[in-house]
């Protein structure tokens, strides 16, 4: 009896672990891109077993060149992955474990944070601190000058020497001044780099853990790809201690000025590329803003170790088939979105070749029947993920869409129909402009029998006046 009561128990177990399991790989595939990089970082910092490889450049990818710190890193090299940093940074803020901050700074910045209105720029707010701060006119002339060059993320990006040229003033005139400014709220904001940024917030807010700036100066990037063991042995300390730092410095705030920034841009990035090489469509994931995961080394040789309590091993061997499980279910995925933009290109060939008036009408039931996959699949697999093609940059759902009944029996894309629309428009007599009517009418005659209610519709949907509007708009 007991021993049927402790298979039962056992197969529960692990039935309520494969249910958990299968419901994090639905909310990995219904991420979109930037989110699941976010969900993989929060990972990175929660399971100590996870590692992120170094993946080598590729040299045929093109992007603006990013500021550099002293030494010709960029930020983007010298900081472990600021993107999501900026993001976790708030949450981390939220908890409770301040780790010896300077808690009278506190109140300070909460009067500075509340007193900014809406009107108010981020700027004034600097300027408004050093007209308080200055001593002379002098002074006031240089600061304005390098809040000038202060970027929405709180970073001076300006050149001292072309400023003293300005201001009639010495380099280290103006380096006095930046210094002046880079002691205002927020903390951090006029460096030159992320380094010197979390160094002046370091100065501030942990005054007392000379620690962190050795950490700062020295091993962000070994942070970045989580190599805490090799940390605690350069720094001479203990992996929990290198631990408790981490988690400081990333109460820190990489992008000062974001704070007082009322709405953050947004950016879309591809999850998918097509292009068409020697005349052929190639789809294949954009995944280079993903971290590459595998379980750290270190950690599997600990479990083998005699050195381990069995409390510990307990700790490991859960930690280790839970980072199996992610990096499993973040490569189905991967896998899932390829099929699925696959044939999506499939069907849209004549679209990505042609123009959005060859775009096809599609379900996301003829998708799933081609992959093999539940309906359910396919939307969450396309919902927030964007395909780059050589027609544009679309979110995948937009190649689905109903089909409307030629008088040939063939169907044609709702969206093609609007494209049709729009040109018929675009090409009006703008003194007679079209009526939706008369659209109805002339798409009739192309074989396409839709009522007028419907390009009304249509036409609302595209952002287009009405007739009346349209022509009075037109002789304004």
């Amino acid at each position: 009896m007991m021993h049927m009561e402790h298979r039962l128990s056992q197969n529960l177990s692990q039935r309520l672990m494969l249910t958990q399991k299968m419901q994090q790989a639905i909310q990995i595939l219904q991420l979109s891109g930037i989110e699941l990089e976010q969900y993989l970082q929060k990972e990175l910092e929660q399971n100590p077993v996870l590692e992120q490889l170094v993946k080598e450049p590729k040299p045929e990818t093109v992007q603006p060149p990013a500021p550099a710190t002293s030494d010709g890193a960029t930020i983007e090299d010298t900081a472990f992955n600021l993107d999501d940093y900026a993001t976790q940074w708030t949450d981390f803020r939220r908890e409770g474990t301040d780790f010896s901050r300077n808690p009278d700074l506190a109140e300070r910045r909460d009067h500075y944070q509340n007193s900014i209105t809406k009107e108010e720029s981020f700027s004034s707010m600097l300027l408004t601190q050093l007209r308080l701060a200055a001593q002379d006119e002098k002074t006031i002339e240089i600061g304005e000058l390098i809040i000038g060059e202060i970027d929405g993320k709180g970073y001076f990006t300006g050149s001292l020497a072309d400023i003293a040229s300005e201001a009639g003033a010495s380099v280290d005139e103006v380096d006095r001044v930046l210094r002046m400014i880079q002691r205002f709220e927020p903390t951090g904001v006029g460096a030159r780099d992320v380094v010197e940024c979390l160094q002046l917030q370091i100065d501030v807010e942990y005054p007392h853990v000379p620690e962190l700036k050795v950490l700062v100066a020295e091993h962000l990037e070994a942070l970045e790809h989580r190599q805490i063991p090799k940390i605690a042995k350069e720094m001479r300390v203990s992996v929990e201690r290198v631990e408790e730092l981490k988690e400081m410095l990333a109460k820190l705030n990489p992008w000062p000025g974001l704070e007082y920034s009322s709405e953050p841009t947004q950016y879309v990035t591809p999850d998918v590329i097509v292009e068409k090489i020697d005349d052929e469509i190639v789809v294949y994931l954009s995944d280079d803003s993903l971290p590459a995961l595998r379980i750290n080394e270190d950690y599997r040789r600990m479990m083998g170790n005699g050195k381990c309590t069995r409390e510990e091993k307990a700790y490991l061997r859960d930690k280790v088939e839970s980072a199996k499980w992610l990096i499993r279910n973040v490569e189905q995925r991967q896998q899932t979105i390829l099929r699925i933009a696959r044939a999506i290109v499939d069907v849209q060939q004549d679209f990505l070749e042609r123009g959005i008036e060859y775009i096809k009408p599609l379900t996301l039931q003829e998708i799933a029947d081609r992959v093999g996959v539940h309906e359910a699949t396919v939307s969450r697999t396309t919902r927030g993920k964007y395909m780059q093609t050589p027609q544009g940059l679309f979110e995948m759902k937009f190649f689905f869409s109903p089909g409307l009944k030629r008088d040939s029996g063939e169907a044609q894309s709702s969206k093609s129909v609007q494209s049709i629309i729009k040109k018929m428009i675009d090409d009006e007599d703008k003194s007679k402009p079209l009526s939706d009517q008369k659209i109805a009418d002339m798409l009739k005659a192309k074989g396409l029998n839709i009522a007028r209610r419907t390009v009304t519709k249509y036409r609302e949907a595209l952002g287009i006046l009405p007739t009346s509007m349209r022509r009075s708009y037109q002789e304004a």
